[in-house]
């Protein structure tokens, strides 16, 4: 098969085209991953120009007819704000008709028949997208005032369940080929909600698929899942709150109508979390998968070690964890407290991101590499260019992914990053980025991306809001 090809299988589904091994991905020479990159790159650009409104706009504006460059990328990448680009009036007053014609010029998705007319929030909203349409779309928290909504369509989130669980052997050590939960279960627990349509509550999905497989085998800290409504309602109370207009602000009948839900929500958090922990203790010796905020994990070990416990689970168990300590200050040794609780070996740290698919575990070295159906570029903060591919540059991070389908993979980030293109100790091919990532949005203004399992934190306090002024 010729480089075209190769690629073109590669973007469609390099889970497949790498026999399940994210070894064989960071293994690809750097002349070769050049090749393919640029003609799967022709590739996505060729087939979802006429798609994507929004992509064939920015071509024409740019003057751009074909790609001749991996750097001719870079000026089709879609900025970080572009998945919040919707006048946020639309989502105050449910005009969730106008926000499906928006979402539809950023998606190849056919968005004609899902129907708004009953939808009284945005929960509704997304429920009608994933209900009417091939969206499985993913939203962020909100933070910022403004919520990002990503159109990943339902295939785009399987492969991204596939890559999630791909590279999450690796970094474990685990069988690449036994992937399916049915050939090698786990017990997963998440400390948060069991579904949702932020990353968190898609990525239990993934655990449900590649490690449980099972209902019996899913620990969640709560059933249900997050509201969208609330998250987006915190936000305004803040807003509000700056301006000292915290008084006049009006709280829509359909949140009212869960006061009472929300408060059993408050009430019941503490003995969830108590009920979690013993699940935990429960599943002593069993191989098992632990995932949630860093500051709940560190919580259950640090309990466990004062009644003795150590290494409940053994090596095979699999700890990924992120959001940070939810404002607590966590102790300098807080990965040795859970290794030694649960057994674990390691706990896996990734660079990855909602609007994206790659997901980055770190090598022996400390380096997230990036893999290779993934275009690695490190834009001048101020003037967008691309810096050279070559050596160790640092500016804002951007990537072209080749695997959506479904939206255009081009995008710039809100991060500053050190990316080396020079060969890494640890053997991998590919180009890596140096541990230290930073926001440049905390110099320039800040934006509402937050990790996924900190959207959790968000939505608790999102209820505080709620239950202190409704």
């Amino acid at each position: 098969m010729g480089v075209a090809a190769d690629a073109i299988d590669m973007a469609n589904d390099p889970v497949g085209y790498f026999r399940g091994s994210d070894a064989a991905a960071h293994a690809v020479p750097r002349a070769e991953a050049d090749a393919l990159q640029l003609e799967g790159l022709r590739h996505r650009f060729a087939t979802m120009r006429e798609q994507l409104p929004v992509l064939r706009s920015t071509a024409d504006e740019m003057g751009i007819a074909r790609i001749d460059s991996l750097d001719d990328g870079a000026r089709l990448l879609f900025p970080h704000t572009v998945y919040k680009s919707y006048p946020v009036s639309l989502l105050e007053r449910n005009r969730f008709d106008q926000l499906t014609r928006w979402l539809s010029r950023l998606t190849t998705c056919d968005l004609g028949g899902v129907r708004t007319d009953d939808c009284r929030g945005i929960d509704d909203w997304l429920d009608a997208l994933e209900r009417d349409s091939e969206l499985a779309l993913v939203h962020s928290s909100g933070t910022g005032g403004l919520i990002s909504f990503t159109p990943r369509s339902k295939s785009d989130g399987k492969l991204k369940g596939s890559i999630f669980a791909m590279t999450t052997r690796e970094f474990f050590g685990l069988d690449a080929g036994a992937g399916a939960a049915g050939n090698d279960p786990y017990e997963a627990v998440f400390t948060g909600y069991r579904h949702g349509y932020g990353e968190a509550g898609r990525s239990v999905e993934w655990l449900f698929d590649h490690f449980a497989g099972s209902e019996e085998r899913m620990h969640t800290l709560y059933p249900g899942r997050p509201s969208t409504d609330v998250m987006f309602m915190a936000a305004r109370v803040r807003q509000a709150d700056a301006r000292g207009e915290i008084g006049s602000l009006e709280i829509p009948e359909h949140l009212k109508a869960r006061q009472a839900e929300f408060e059993e929500t408050q009430r019941n958090a503490a003995q969830a979390i108590d009920r979690m922990f013993e699940t935990l203790i429960g599943l002593r010796g069993r191989k098992v998968y632990l995932g949630g905020m860093t500051s709940v994990l560190v919580d259950f070990a640090q309990r466990g070690l004062a009644r003795g416990l150590r290494d409940i689970y053994g090596s095979e168990c699999v700890v990924q964890t992120g959001g940070g300590a939810k404002g607590l200050v966590l102790p300098d040794n807080w990965e040795d407290i859970v290794l030694e609780f649960t057994g674990a070996r390691r706990i896996a740290q990734y660079y990855a991101m909602s609007e994206l698919m790659f997901m980055s575990g770190k090598c022996s070295e400390g380096h997230y590499h990036i893999q290779p159906w993934v275009v690695t570029y490190v834009l001048d903060p101020d003037t967008g260019v691309p810096r050279p591919r070559e050596g160790v540059q640092t500016g804002r991070a951007a990537f072209f992914d080749m695997a959506p389908q479904g939206y255009w993979g081009g995008f710039a980030t809100g991060d500053q990053i050190s990316v080396d293109w020079s060969p890494c100790a640890c053997g991998r091919t590919t180009a890596h980025l140096h541990p230290q990532i930073q926001r440049l949005s905390e110099l320039q203004g800040g934006d509402d991306k937050i990790t996924c399992a900190a959207a959790e934190q968000v939505h608790a306090a999102a209820i505080d809001f709620l239950t202190q002024i409704a």
